[in-house]
Order: structure tokens, then sequence, then C-alpha cells
């Protein structure tokens, strides 16, 4: 396990960080936000103290809460993307010196942040949304894309596409589920065919089957209209 970072990253609402971010828009760089100010803005008493907290955390705020002039970066209206990636590569620089992104998946981008600041499950929960929305915000890749698109064989050796029901459907199923609504791209030469399949809970394996024909179908009519389309 790595070394823990010194400071708990922020665990506030996300929402509540936002008000907070858009709050002190209103400020200029050596202004004191204080904590009844935070109060007045509607923000719980009992998330004020981890409020101010995240903002040190993310060097907004110094030792004695003045504004570093750092929020500016975070403004709705006229966001500084490349400045916000820089404070956050300063504030998780524990996350950044030993992880590598974008990581493959959700589950290992949230084990390894957990991991690096040595958090409890619970804190985990809050403060790894705030951790996810921030970079992503900023413009950071944090998982590598998956390619979704299923493509059929290319056919024969001439350069051919396979007849209609050449392909057996249970072949299709087996290389892609298709849970909700999924694409089905089939590549034929010359030409890319997008098919929507809208599948439910109601689905049944025959409807499924018959989607399959139907794209099968679909396939061999653009292979006899040759040019016209």
């Amino acid at each position: 396990m790595t070394r823990k970072a010194v400071g708990t990253p922020p665990y506030v609402p996300r929402k509540g960080l936002r008000a907070i971010l858009d709050h002190a828009q209103v400020h200029a760089a050596g202004d004191v936000l204080s904590k009844d100010e935070l109060h007045k803005r509607g923000l719980s008493s009992h998330w004020t103290y981890p409020a101010l907290a995240a903002l040190r955390f993310l060097g907004i705020l110094d030792d004695e809460d003045r504004l570093t002039g750092k929020h500016a970066a975070f403004n709705r209206e006229k966001p500084d993307r490349e400045a916000q990636q820089n404070i956050l590569k300063e504030a998780y620089e524990d996350f950044f010196t030993a992880v590598d992104l974008p990581q493959r998946t959700q589950d290992d981008l949230r084990l390894r942040f957990q991991e690096v600041y040595d958090l409890s499950d619970r804190v985990t929960s809050s403060a790894f949304p705030v951790f996810q929305t921030l970079l992503e915000e900023s413009g950071f890749t944090l998982v590598a894309p998956r390619e979704r698109a299923v493509e059929a064989p290319a056919g024969d050796s001439t350069g051919g596409e396979a007849a209609e029901g050449d392909e057996d459907a249970d072949a299709v199923l087996s290389r892609r589920s298709l849970p909700g609504e999924e694409e089905l791209r089939v590549r034929h030469a010359g030409y890319q065919i997008v098919l929507n399949l809208q599948v439910t809970k109601y689905t049944t394996e025959k409807d499924i089957m018959r989607m399959i024909r139907t794209a099968n179908r679909a396939v061999h009519l653009m292979k006899k209209s040759g040019d016209k389309h």
C-alpha cells in the first residue's frame, strides 16, 4: 500500500462544494471566507468545517482561510481547465504520484484512490465522488474508453459479405450480451450499417433472433443494391 497522504481529501457533498466555489467568485484573492458566511449562504453548520477543509486541501484557502486566488479557475462561466488541472495535480499529488491515468475500470480507479489515501469505505463513499467530479470537469480522462461496437466477420476471401443467415445467431449472442439499448455495427465493403436493437426485460430470445435475422437481411439487401445508395 502506498504512503498515506497528508490530510484527508474533500468529502463534502459535490453540490455543496460547487455552491461554495460559485459563491467564492464574488470575492478577490486575500478575502477571508468564514464558516459563518458559508452558513448564511445555506450550507449546513454540520458541513461548514469540512467545506473549509476541502478548500484548504485544494489550495483555494490558505491556513488563515484567505482566498489564494485559485478559486477563479473554477468560475462556472469562464473556467480555466488548464489551471484547474494544475491545482488538482498539486492537491491530489499523492494520487498522481502513485497512479497512472486512465485506469482500466471505475472500480480500479476507486480502489486505487482508497489505497493511496488509506480511507475507510465510509469516507471513500463521500470523498471519491468529489475527486471524480473535480477531475472530470477539469478535463482528465479517468477510465479508458471501451470499444462498444461489434464487427461482423469480413466475409469470404473475395471481399463479399456473408449471405443472409450464414452467421449463426447464437454465435452473435455469445460474443455480446444485449442489455438495454445497444448498437450492432455491421461493416460492409464501403458501407457501415448501424442498427439499434431495442431490448427490454420483456424481450425473448426468439425476438432477439428475429432482430439478428433482420440485420443479416439488411446487409444482404445493401450488397444487392450496389452503388444505388
